[in-house]
C-alpha cells in the first residue's frame, strides 16, 4: 500500500482499489464547498489493470459543457479525446468523478444512467468501471466509490479509516 492512501474494496471482490494521496489531494481541490459552487466533473486512470490492487494512478478534470450546483454535463468527445492522449502515456480509463453538495454523497437517477452507459460501454475492455462521488465531508467519508460492472452498481467501502479528515478541502473555484 502506498503511504498516505485509501484503499477501498467492494464485497467478495479479490481485488482493491488503492486511491494514493495525490490523487485525494487532487479530489479535494474540486469539492464543493460553497452553497454557490457548481459540481465538477474528471476522469480516473491507472497504469495496471491486472494487480490485485489497482491504483488510481491519475485524476483529470473535464470542462464541463454545462454546470450548476446539483448537475453536470460533459462532451463525451472530449472525454475520449483525453483517454486517448492518456493511454498514449500509459494510462488506462477506469472510471469516472463528479462532485456533489452534500456531505456523504450518493448517486442520483442520472448518476446510475451514466455509471451503466459508461460500464457497457467499456465492457471490452474492463470488467468494471469505478463511479466516484465527491461530498462535502472530509474523506474517506466525503469520498463515495461504487463498481458499476454493467449490470449492478457495487458500493466499495473504505478498508483504511485512518485520520484522512485532515485532507484540504479548500476549493479553487470562486464562490
Amino acid at each position: 500500500m502506498i503511504e498516505n492512501s485509501l484503499q477501498y474494496q467492494i464485497a467478495r471482490a479479490q481485488w482493491k482499489l488503492e486511491v494514493p494521496e495525490h490523487v485525494t489531494q487532487f479530489l479535494a481541490q474540486h469539492v464543493q464547498i460553497s452553497r454557490k459552487g457548481t459540481e465538477s466533473v474528471g476522469q480516473l486512470y491507472s497504469r495496471n489493470l491486472t494487480s490485485d490492487t489497482i491504483i488510481v494512478d491519475k485524476a483529470t478534470l473535464l470542462k464541463p459543457a454545462r454546470t450548476q450546483r446539483t448537475r453536470v454535463q460533459f462532451p463525451p468527445g472530449s472525454a475520449m479525446a483525453e483517454r486517448k492522449n492518456m493511454f498514449t502515456k500509459g494510462l488506462h480509463c477506469i472510471g469516472l468523478w463528479h462532485s456533489h453538495p452534500e456531505p456523504i454523497p450518493t448517486p442520483s437517477h442520472e448518476d446510475l444512467e451514466l455509471a451503466s452507459d459508461y460500464a457497457h460501454a467499456a465492457k471490452r475492455q474492463l470488467s468494471g468501471i469505478i463511479f466516484a462521488i465527491l461530498g462535502t465531508a472530509p474523506f474517506p467519508t466525503g469520498l463515495a466509490i461504487w463498481i458499476h460492472d454493467g449490470l449492478i452498481l457495487h458500493e466499495a467501502n473504505p478498508l483504511n479509516l485512518l485520520s484522512r479528515n485532515n485532507i484540504n478541502l479548500k476549493s479553487n473555484k470562486a464562490d
